[in-house]
């Protein structure tokens, strides 16, 4: 999975953009009419074959719209329920970003430290030099972790392998490019992020997240590195095409969390994650968490989408979050500062509408002349 961005954007130029949107707008939640013609898009597009899943949306926190969509498994024909949990793919990534941020909150991390000061015996000279800022714009030519995808195709001598053994499999690899020359979406960086937090902490990452992240947002911290299984009926399933069959995804990733993505929660789970980090219940403060949302590269903050931004935008419709779209599953997580919405779209239908499903309420707001 591999985005190239390019055009450089000054983080200066839109520090204003947050607290302009914050101020210019009452956060009002959408109104009955909206939610129901969310419905109805959400039905038409199932209709079409183009979704199943779950839509949660919430104002301020507060839950205001929550429905299930097709099924759990198509195979089966069993109905999704919101209490379901998805494979989050690269929504995951937040986790591993609000990680870092509560180093930098501590005082271990800065945004310029580099890679080497940390893993201070990674081999390869040059990508020692790259910096967290870099890493979490994905502007440090970390390339990408072909080793989470298809397992089966690499044999590991010890079973499966952690964040260390990830790392030390490129660690002899060149960067992409000259770190900070251009932008380029991928996981690795993110594993190497999550390497910083193992080594800063003294903790393997998935307990560290349990421990700083899922158990003080209230999260289901105790099924979010679950072994994928078809068969459970407590997970979605996604499909993939295989020599002209469908079958389930199960086999094309490594089980489990890892700093570029893959936990497993439930919509509800996502917005408790969203509601504590906003709050501060993270420890990541207000100031350091406005410059994560703050668009840093293009439509990057520190590690979080952050998009909606440009020469004609509208300040309602700047947002920050996270998607993930890999081998049948489809999600998206945002908020809308300005208007308080959350909005948490989780798919096992590897069509992109749940992209559009999650924009479905700004853009049917401007269509209706901002009524």
């Amino acid at each position: 999975m591999r985005l190239a961005l390019a055009a450089l954007l000054c983080a200066c130029a839109h520090a204003p953009l947050l607290a302009q949107a914050a101020a210019s707008q009452s956060p009002l939640p959408p109104d009955v009419q909206a939610l129901d013609r969310l419905d109805a898009y959400i039905r038409g597009v199932e209709a079409a074959g183009q979704f199943s899943g779950v839509v949660l949306v919430a104002h301020e926190g507060q839950v205001v719209f929550e429905r299930a969509y097709g099924a759990r498994d198509e195979r089966v024909g069993d109905p999704l329920t919101p209490h379901v949990r998805f494979d989050l793919a690269s929504a995951g990534k937040m986790f591993t970003v609000t990680a870092i941020l509560q180093q930098i909150a501590g005082g271990r991390l800065t945004l310029d430290t580099r890679l080497g000061e940390v893993l201070t015996e990674y081999p390869e000279p040059a990508m020692r030099q790259v910096t967290v800022r870099q890493l979490l714009t994905h502007s440090g030519g970390a390339g990408d972790t072909d080793a989470l995808f298809y397992p089966g195709l690499l044999h590991w001598r010890d079973g499966p392998p952690g964040v260390a053994a990830l790392v030390a499999l490129y660690g002899d690899r060149l960067p992409a490019f000259p770190p900070g020359s251009q932008q380029v979406y991928g996981n690795h960086g993110m594993v190497l992020l999550g390497r910083m937090v193992e080594v800063l902490s003294g903790e393997d990452y998935r307990a560290y997240l349990a421990r700083h992240v899922f158990n003080p947002a209230g999260m289901d911290a105790a099924h979010a590195d679950e072994a994928c299984a078809a068969d459970n009926p407590a997970q979605a399933v996604a499909y993939v095409m295989m020599a002209d069959e469908r079958v389930p995804n199960c086999f094309t990733v490594l089980d489990g969390g890892w700093p570029a993505g893959g936990q497993a929660f439930t919509a509800r789970d996502m917005l408790r994650f969203v509601t504590a980090l906003r709050s501060g219940r993270l420890g990541v403060p207000k100031a350091l968490f406005r410059q994560a949302i703050t668009p840093q590269l293009n439509g990057f903050g520190l590690g979080f989408f952050a998009t909606g931004y440009g020469g004609d935008f509208l300040p309602r419709d700047l947002r920050w979050g996270h998607g993930g779209k890999l081998y049948g599953q489809c999600v998206d997580v945002r908020t809308y500062e300005a208007t308080g919405e959350t909005v948490i779209t989780l798919g096992n239908n590897d069509s992109p509408a749940c992209y559009r499903i999650a924009d479905f309420l700004h853009t049917d707001w401007k269509e209706r002349g901002g009524r």
